[in-house]
């Protein structure tokens, strides 16, 4: 089995994926309404006339404009405070995404770095895996609110928190893909040349493991919104005045009964963010399946 066909180029993986997404009805729905969030989200600044934090007191728990009551002015009504919960929703959408790309990040960082270090150096293998054996047995939610514990609520420890819950699945799957990778027939032939460590794993292991690492991170992505808007909810999180999903929500439930829609509208916002990153990383899947590489 030659070099070329088992070691496939990252643009050729983009190509495969772009590719599928156009062809593919489902994936190209969740990719518009995760771009259409994204969009709402960043430029909401150039079209909102009221800033989330302004309070507004003749207009207390305004309905949304359609129903009875409404104000064109407030699109999606009011909350207890009188603050617009249109500005409110899209200014929490920035620290979602925000959210979502630190913990990624954070995660796909150490989890990498741990993970080839474990799966290529026998000597700290058992080192590492026992680290991740002892933090996998507990559910990640309660690591993270020790975590959040120790260092104190905040929208940043929630992120580290989650981060460090998020971390020991990164490693175990590059682990495994290292260890699948470093006995194959092109590896042991450029290690039979003189390639260093280094060269292996950063020209050759990695970039055929890169399929699997980028699902993993997407998901990861989507995970770290949920997980961060979870402790928020349990006050662990992002702070009032803050306009975090997890936050409105939180204070959004003694009205429940009576102004729904604070509520209502940021766990919509919640799950149509989460099924379009999970749905999205779940049908690349195929793309990225090495076997379908290779017989391509």
């Amino acid at each position: 089995m030659s070099p070329t066909k088992v070691e496939p180029l990252i643009g050729m993986i983009f190509f495969r994926m772009i590719k599928h997404i156009i062809n593919d009805k489902v994936s190209m729905i969740c990719l518009f309404g995760f771009f259409t969030i994204c969009f709402l989200s960043l430029t909401s600044s150039l079209f909102l006339t009221h800033s989330p934090n302004e309070i507004n007191e003749n207009f207390l728990n305004t309905p949304p404009m359609w129903m009875e009551g409404g104000q064109a002015s407030f699109i999606l009504g009011t909350d207890d405070l009188g603050r617009d919960f249109m500005a409110r929703i899209f200014y929490g959408g920035k620290i979602s995404l925000l959210v979502g790309f630190i913990v990624m990040m954070i995660a796909f960082l150490f989890g990498v770095f741990f993970g080839v270090i474990s799966g290529y150096f026998k000597k700290m293998d058992s080192w590492i895996m026992g680290v991740v054996d002892i933090l996998m047995s507990f559910p990640g939610i309660l690591i993270a609110i020790v975590v959040v514990a120790i260092l104190g609520p905040g929208l940043f420890n929630a992120c580290l928190a989650v981060s460090v819950m998020s971390i020991p699945a990164m490693i175990r799957l590059v682990r495994s893909l290292v260890l699948r990778e470093k006995n194959q027939s092109y590896v042991e032939s450029s290690k039979s040349f003189g390639a260093n460590p280094f060269r292996l794993i950063f020209f050759h292991i990695l970039p055929n493991s890169f399929g699997e690492i980028s699902v993993q991170t997407i998901l990861t992505f989507s995970e770290g919104i949920l997980s961060v808007a979870a402790l928020s909810f349990l006050g662990l999180g992002a702070q009032a005045p803050l306009s975090e999903w997890g936050v409105m929500i939180a204070d959004g439930r003694s009205y429940i009964e009576s102004s729904w829609w604070l509520v209502t509208f940021p766990g919509i916002c919640i799950l149509t963010l989460i099924l379009c990153v999970n749905v999205l990383g779940e049908r690349l899947r195929d793309v990225f399946d090495p076997k379908l590489l290779i017989d391509s």
